[in-house]
């Protein structure tokens, strides 16, 4: 199939995390009231150029890279009875029980993210998606009209995978 001619807005998007078990059945929240400023990178690995007496004669692939995931959202809430954003991310009151992404090696709890960008709707074969394993994300609080919580993510060890229409 072809292409899509489509373009696509920030109306047709929505951002998911989940814990160890995943997006097939395991524990997740879906971002509300987020802004549709999702943003994300995979960057290449390090490059290492070798050298000639100073003259270019390869590239080697050095350390892997960082990768990054940001979005904001209008704050609601910091914590209730139900599990919110912020308890998400640092898993704790109603995501306590969450199990970490990261695996063995990895000391930090870490999450799964993926966007989601609608297809079907506007006549593609399927939805897009960018997910993200072993995710350590960190939030700040903003005041203003409205309130914000911007949410950073760093992108380790996990490959990112993407999908769309064949």
């Amino acid at each position: 199939m072809a292409e899509p001619t489509t373009v696509k807005v920030r109306r047709d998007g929505t951002i998911a995390l989940a814990d160890n078990a995943g997006f097939g059945g395991g524990n997740t929240y879906t971002v509300a009231y987020e802004n549709g400023d999702g943003s994300l990178s995979q960057p290449k690995a390090d490059r290492i150029v070798i050298r000639d007496r100073g003259v270019i004669a390869g590239l080697r692939k050095g350390d892997d890279a960082v990768g990054s995931f940001s979005f904001s959202v209008h704050m609601r809430s910091f914590t209730d009875a139900n599990i919110t954003l912020i308890d998400a991310l640092d898993f704790i009151n109603g995501a306590s029980g969450w199990t970490s992404s990261g695996g063995t090696g990895y000391e930090q709890k870490l999450l799964s993210a993926k966007i989601t960008v609608e297809g079907t709707d506007h006549g593609d074969s399927t939805d897009h998606t960018a997910t993200a394993s072993k995710v350590l994300f960190e939030w700040t609080f903003d005041e203003g009209d409205p309130d914000v919580i911007n949410v950073t993510g760093e992108i380790y060890g996990g490959t990112l995978t993407l999908t769309g229409q064949a």
